[in-house]
């Protein structure tokens, strides 16, 4: 309970900056004042004991202890500096009530017993030393009030009841004007406590919104520096970080920088959602950072773009083994809502030699040019800058620029190059091809462009052009020539999908039963449910589904099992193969049995010359497309009459 009431007195909260800044505050106050508060008390003692006709001796009597506890506090408060804790400075002031009262207690016995003997002069002098001492050592302990209101009680209060009990008026008024005085230093202690305790507060709160503004200060500049999705550095830190090696490896030696992207990562987002996205992110941040390791820096660029800083790297062999580390630990399928999402990405690197000036901006753009190269030719998806790819660079930079001009659409057009059934020749369908003419670049292939425009989140405005455009022309031909159009990844796997070529068909006024679309296996492989309810809901309305490329890859049997084709497009590798070999031909035989097995209609790309013409025929296969029997053309040129004779000729 004593203990509860000393913490009470003192004002140790120590739970609270404000708290430990109060409790240091009164501490150094005291520290300051006690010596003088004592000084104080001795000077009057000897006063008093002077006046009374008294002296001080040696021996062991009452001023003695006096004496000896104030030389103790003094040199007790003289140990301890700087380093001393709130703890212990609880402690110390704990301790200076508790001799307060003690001395207080003391002089108030001292003051008694000599009221008892000597004069009335004697007794006034008791009461005048007396009361200065209590109000000096009041005001000397105002930075602890609990020690500070000690001896006002322990000393002024007896010493005014004795001299109230004599009776006499000249002690009463002494009296009645010692309480008074020590009423209104209590007062006066009470309003110093809570201005001292307020401007202590005070401080400590701007000392605490300085630490708060200092922290969000240092939290501005993470958040400014850090990606929030992955917790890695971002571009700003990463562009920092490779302008410093920059300037160190001129000292110190070569780096290399790594630029990865991951594919097909926008259909993930919108046929998964940004939520799978997000999580598709993290993990490739987390795959990272474990394939690099204290080896180098990994940031998130932007977008699915990571950039990985590798200091000591200066030949091409040891870039392509640390990409390669990368690639082989990202390109891992991951687990996403339940869903098994396949993951593949390509990386380029560019190496700065110690030797040769590149700055910062030059080794990403290096870095870049070889990611390009890596989505484009590179069957690992690897590449190390070379400076044979700066042409490349510029070209992809023209395009770019061209696709995202407004009126990149007015440039484009689309031409037919028509399937003809081999039993008859007749032209039963026109397979839609986007064309690119630029007023700068001349002629782009869709195999250039088309690519860099999904890179660029540029293809659905594209895609929405041409298959306007192609809608449009198809409604002129004849009822029972389809249009076969080619649906891309992202159109084929984005929600919705279906409902916008439906849209479109009627904007066109378009039959369905007049449209077939052609999906390849790679564009299925980004979501093949989200593909399958797509070529459902179009096959239902009347649309003939295609599988095209077939035999190109490595999953077009099971797809074959997985979803219900119409009609199948033999990839051009396979046909043509069949005149080099028997082995191509038994193959090619066996691909076209296999769809007469499944009751589906079989078309041969790349028919190229009359004798692969007469094999397809004699195989048994549905119908053909290729240059030799019509290359493509725009749809006012398109005559089937000519080509239904020609082929005649040819095939008989």
């Amino acid at each position: 309970m004593i203990d509860r009431l000393m913490q009470r007195f003192v004002a140790s909260d120590l739970t609270t900056a404000a708290g430990r800044a109060l409790v240091e505050e009164r501490y150094w106050s005291l520290r300051r004042q006690v010596p003088i508060v004592y000084l104080l008390g001795f000077v009057n003692l000897a006063g008093m004991e002077l006046a009374t006709g008294g002296r001080l001796s040696p021996g062991l009597n009452l001023p003695s202890f006096i004496v000896l506890c104030a030389v103790v506090r003094i040199v007790n408060w003289f140990v301890g500096g700087k380093g001393t804790t709130h703890e212990e400075m609880v402690r110390r002031m704990r301790q200076t009530v508790w001799f307060a009262s003690l001395v207080c207690l003391a002089v108030c016995a001292r003051c008694i017993y000599l009221f008892g003997v000597g004069d009335t002069s004697s007794h006034m002098a008791v009461m005048l030393f007396g009361g200065l001492t209590a109000i000096g050592v009041s005001y000397g302990l105002t930075a602890l009030p609990a020690a500070g209101r000690i001896p006002l009680v322990l000393i002024i209060v007896p010493i005014s009841i004795v001299a109230l009990m004599s009776h006499d008026p000249l002690f009463t008024w002494a009296a009645f004007g010692l309480v008074a005085v020590a009423a209104i230093t209590m007062r006066l202690l009470t309003q110093h406590s809570r201005h001292f305790t307020d401007v202590i507060h005070s401080r400590a709160m701007i000392v605490l919104q300085q630490e708060r503004a200092e922290h969000a200060h240092l939290e501005a500049i993470v958040a400014a520096t850090t990606d929030f999705l992955t917790s890695l550095p971002n571009r700003r830190a990463f562009m920092t970080a490779l302008e410093a090696e920059a300037i160190e490896s001129k000292k110190s030696g070569s780096f290399a920088v790594a630029v990865l992207d991951l594919d097909r990562f926008k259909a993930v987002n919108d046929t998964l959602g940004h939520g799978a996205g997000d999580k598709l992110l993290q993990e490739v941040a987390a795959r990272l950072l474990e394939a690099v390791g204290q080896q180098g820096l990994v940031a998130r660029l932007g977008g699915d773009e990571f950039g990985i800083l590798l200091p000591g790297i200066d030949r091409s062999n040891a870039a392509q083994a640390i990409g390669k580390r990368i690639l082989d630990k990202v390109n891992r399928p991951v687990l996403i809502s339940s869903r098994e999402v396949a993951v593949s990405a390509c990386c380029g690197l560019g190496i700065s030699r110690r030797g040769v000036d590149k700055t910062p901006s030059r080794i990403m753009a290096d870095a870049d040019l070889a990611l390009y190269e890596a989505k484009g030719s590179s069957s690992t998806g690897l590449a190390v800058f070379e400076l044979q790819m700066e042409a490349p660079r510029r070209r992809r930079l023209q395009i770019e620029q061209a696709l995202r001009s407004p009126t990149v659409c007015n440039d484009l057009r689309v031409v037919f190059q028509p399937i003809i059934q081999l039993s008859n020749g007749r032209v039963i369908a026109h397979e839609a091809l986007a064309r690119w003419t630029d007023a700068e670049l001349g002629p782009v292939s869709p195999a250039e462009f088309v690519p860099i425009a999904e890179q660029l989140n540029l293809i659905d405005d594209i895609n929405n052009h041409l298959m306007a455009v192609a809608f449009a022309e198809a409604r002129n031909w004849p009822d029972d020539v389809h249009l076969s159009f080619n649906l891309s990844a992202i159109q084929l796997c984005s929600p919705g999908s279906a409902s916008t070529i439906m849209r479109a068909l009627g904007k066109a006024k378009l039959a369905p039963e007049r449209l077939q679309v052609e999906v390849t296996e790679t564009a299925l492989l980004v979501d093949l449910e989200r593909a399958r309810e797509n070529l459902a809901q179009l096959k239902a309305a009347g649309v003939t589904i295609v599988l095209d490329d077939f035999g190109a890859g490595f999953a077009s049997i099971g797809y074959l099992r997985e979803l219900r084709f119409d009609l199948i497009k033999l990839d051009g590798a396979l046909v043509t193969a069949a005149l080099d070999s028997a082995d191509g031909k038994r193959l090619l035989s066996a691909v076209i049995g296999l769809c007469d097995i499944l009751g589906v209609s079989s078309v041969a790309e790349h028919v190229e010359s009359e004798d692969l013409l007469k094999l397809l025929v004699e195989l048994g296969c549905t119908a053909g497309q290729g240059f030799w029997l019509k290359p493509p053309a725009p749809a006012d040129e398109i005559a089937a009459m000519p080509i239904m004779q020609s082929f005649r000729r040819r095939a008989a």
